[in-house]
This record gives structure tokens, C-alpha cells and sequence, in this order.
């Protein structure tokens, strides 16, 4: 007898939690599927594409970006925000950058939903950008050994190398 009470109880718990789980796990799910800066006629940006990847709207949300100039020193912040996302919606974006810059890091990517709660984000280039990190930290360094060598005006010459 106290086996089949002990077993009614785990079934009824299990179908209780079964039947609430699905409701408490729905949501909005940001995903940074693809990011890069680009240049071109005196224009500059940072472009890429975000997705949905949840069951329910991300209400919306921001990309930090953090422009480089070529040694390597961090420009002014861009903060920029997007509107709502569907769920599975893919969204194009660009970000403008005021100035030329050599490369960009991103310094944060949050979303929200529609009570202003934060939601999952996930940027899918994020492997791919910590293993470069250890190569790009070597060419800011010589870059800016390079800098302090050959004078003030070495960035342009910098610039030209790296592009």
C-alpha cells in the first residue's frame, strides 16, 4: 500500500510539472547569427543579421559596438536598439559608425520581453571571434609598436597595411 501512494504521488507530480513546464519555458530567444564592419566612400558600418529563435515575440533589445581605430584603441560606444523580433523572424541590420575604424568588438547584446524582462541571447560568432582573439591581440600589440617607432602618422600607414 505505501508503494501505490508513493507512485500516485510521482505520477500526479509528474503530470502536474508536464503540464506547467511547456507554459514556463515559452519565450523569446535573440540569436547574433552573423556581425561584421564594412567601409566603403567614406561611409562605415557594422552590419549582420539577428533571429528569433524562441515561441514567443522578443519584444526587443540592443547591440553595443565598440569601433577600433587601427592600434587598437576603443572609439566612442554605439549603443543600438531594434524593434520587436516574431518568433523565427530574421532581421537585417546596420549600425552606422561616425568614423573609419579597423575593427569593432561587441561589447554587449541583450533582449527583452514584452514586461520589460530580460530574454536568452545568444551570438552564434561568438567561438569563432574568442579564437581570433589571441592573433588579434599580437596585432594590436605590434601595431602599436609599430606607432611608437615610426611616429604620429604611422596609423594611416597602419591602416593601409591592415586594409
Amino acid at each position: 500500500m505505501k508503494w501505490g501512494n508513493y507512485s500516485r504521488r510521482i505520477l500526479l507530480i509528474l503530470m502536474i510539472s508536464s503540464f506547467f513546464s511547456p507554459v514556463l519555458r515559452a519565450q523569446g530567444e535573440a540569436h547574433l547569427l552573423f556581425h561584421m564592419g564594412l567601409g566603403a566612400k567614406g561611409q562605415f558600418f557594422v552590419g549582420g543579421t539577428m533571429q528569433n529563435q524562441g515561441d514567443e515575440p522578443v519584444a526587443g533589445g540592443y547591440l553595443a559596438i565598440l569601433p577600433l581605430n587601427t592600434t587598437c584603441d576603443p572609439q566612442s560606444l554605439i549603443v543600438y536598439s531594434f524593434d520587436s523580433l516574431a518568433p523565427g523572424e530574421k532581421k537585417e541590420f546596420r549600425i552606422p559608425v561616425d568614423a573609419p575604424f579597423s575593427s569593432y568588438h561587441l561589447a554587449g547584446f541583450g533582449a527583452y520581453d514584452d514586461m520589460g524582462f530580460s530574454l536568452p541571447t545568444v551570438d552564434e560568432t561568438e567561438k569563432v571571434i574568442k579564437d581570433r582573439e589571441s592573433n588579434e591581440r599580437k596585432a594590436c600589440q605590434s601595431a602599436r609598436e609599430a606607432k611608437v617607432i615610426n611616429g604620429p602618422n604611422t596609423e594611416e600607414k597602419i591602416h593601409k597595411i591592415r586594409s
